[in-house]
């Protein structure tokens, strides 16, 4: 581009302005595709940029036209740059009861209303019961099984099925549940030794 179509654009001919807002206008498309802000979109980035170059044509000095398109490019930055500034500086008035740019309350979009930290818990003791029954022999995990599908049949069903007198039952049940808690105890005693 020419330097005597800045100076024309300089001087208040619209079709030089628009000229030079052409021969910079890829540029503005690469920089308003950076900037993302919450209540612009794409065609009002435009629309500041163009002011900006249009207010920036005026302040090209006659001696640095061999430079006036990088000063055109720089008053875009700068423009977008004062936008976001001012549009992060105002605090956001959102809350629960807000409704999304889809119509959707925040408040619905939250995905549990459970406590992280108790699903960890209660997670990390499932995984301890788990390994405490891991310990225990074929014969007491079966008891301890049944037991817990049925407390009140699930004995006298293992002891008819596998041919085991009933009170033999009970003492295996004990016994299992026994070792589990131990090994719970231990488990629970090393945690808090390490803490």
């Amino acid at each position: 581009m020419t330097e005597s179509i800045f100076l024309l654009a300089k001087n208040g001919n619209q079709d030089a302005t628009e000229q030079v807002i052409r021969s910079i206008e890829p540029f503005i498309i690469q920089q308003c595709r950076r900037v993302h802000l919450r209540i612009h979109d794409f065609e009002d980035l435009k629309q500041i940029c163009y002011e900006a170059v249009i207010k920036g044509i005026p302040k090209i000095r006659k001696e640095n036209l061999e430079s006036a398109p990088s000063y055109l490019m720089k008053c875009v930055h700068n423009a977008l740059k004062y936008e976001a500034r001012r549009i992060l500086a105002q605090p956001s008035d959102l809350s629960l009861e807000s409704e999304d740019s889809d119509g959707i309350r925040y408040g619905e979009k939250l995905v549990a209303e459970d406590d992280t930290e108790e699903t960890i818990i209660r997670n990390h003791d499932r995984q301890l019961i788990k390994e405490a029954f891991q310990e225990l022999c074929t014969e007491e995990k079966n008891v301890v099984s049944y037991f817990i599908q049925d407390h009140y049949g699930g004995l006298k069903r293992y002891s008819d099925l596998y041919k085991v007198d009933y009170r033999k039952a009970r003492y295996l049940k004990d016994k299992a549940l026994r070792k589990m808690r131990l090994y719970l105890e231990a488990q629970d005693e090393q945690l808090s030794s390490n803490s």
